[in-house]
């Protein structure tokens, strides 16, 4: 097996299991890391989560997308028992997909969204609300995305999961009893740098990303690595016994939060950085199987 990158220092894609720490939770982005390009579950993965649940190590995607837009076939598998959802603003016990209960909320509230919502209004920009597994945008904003360049994959991907809603951003607002985050996708880099600032005048968030177009908007103690944190420290299970995969900026934190930080080959230098590993292998080559599986 050739060597692979590794972000603080030389060694190999897959340690040793005899040098590891035993594996008691896995935590994973979804897209660009645990799934495919195209948004599947490349077939590799999917073994990994039957393997899991033989084992009993639960599986908890680490997901930017609300809990209910994590693919239903990693949603309702028997290995998935809790989802870190809307970038750690909730974490969610999701082991019955029917009747799933919010364990942990760390929102970005309704007064923030309407006060940052004031500083960007007059951008061509997106602003979408993360709220109780549904993301909520006023639908002329919504209509702004199909005009940006967006990979077609990602594009599709905003479409089917918003709810464009026939009335103005701060109505919007207002009617939401929370909000969990904001997202704002920008078709120009400077109409981005002018989100960037008005995000900036108020110290109290903080912004991430997970593409080239887009900004996630959250409260400065929201990540989710505080939500890695969280889960653990209520399960009871060590840190250094958990393993992490990323691909993104906004997976730097959870990254640095578990005990194992891995980035997969496809990933964003940053993420690459960050890692106390770098796999070898793409998302679409199933990273997270092919790191995970001599470990367990």
């Amino acid at each position: 097996m050739p060597a692979p990158e590794r972000g603080r220092g030389a060694g190999r894609a897959v340690p040793a299991a005899d040098a590891h720490a035993p594996v008691s939770i896995v935590f994973a982005d979804m897209d660009d890391t645990f799934l495919a390009t195209d948004k599947t579950v490349p077939a590799g993965n999917l073994a990994l989560l039957d393997l899991m649940g033989e084992k009993g190590v639960p599986f908890v995607p680490c997901t930017g997308r609300v809990w209910s837009a994590v693919a239903g076939q990693v949603l309702a598998h028997a290995a998935t028992r809790y989802a870190v959802a809307s970038d750690g603003a909730v974490v969610m016990d999701v082991r019955d997909v029917n009747n799933p209960r919010r364990l942990h909320l760390s929102a970005l509230g309704r007064e923030r969204a309407l006060a940052l919502y004031e500083r960007v209004g007059e951008l061509p920009v997106t602003f979408d609300a993360f709220w109780d597994g549904k993301i909520y945008v006023s639908r002329r904003r919504f209509e702004l995305m199909r005009g940006f360049d967006i990979p077609p994959y990602d594009r599709d991907m905003y479409l089917r999961y918003r709810t464009p809603m026939d009335m103005s951003t701060p109505r919007l607002l207002q009617s939401l009893p929370n909000v969990e985050r904001i997202t704002i996708f920008t078709g120009e880099d400077d109409v981005r740098a002018r989100a960037i600032e008005a995000v900036a005048e108020d110290p109290t968030l903080h912004y991430t990303y997970s593409s080239a177009r887009n900004l996630e908007v959250m409260d400065a103690d929201t990540s989710k690595g505080a939500a890695v944190r969280w889960l653990c420290d209520r399960l009871g299970i060590p840190r250094a016994q958990s393993v992490g995969f990323g691909d993104s900026p906004n997976d730097l934190s959870m990254l640095a939060a578990v005990g194992d930080g891995v980035a997969v080959a496809n990933a964003y230098p940053e993420a690459k950085a960050a890692a106390a590993h770098v796999a070898q292998w793409t998302c679409d080559e199933s990273a997270v199987a092919r790191y995970l599986e001599p470990l367990l």
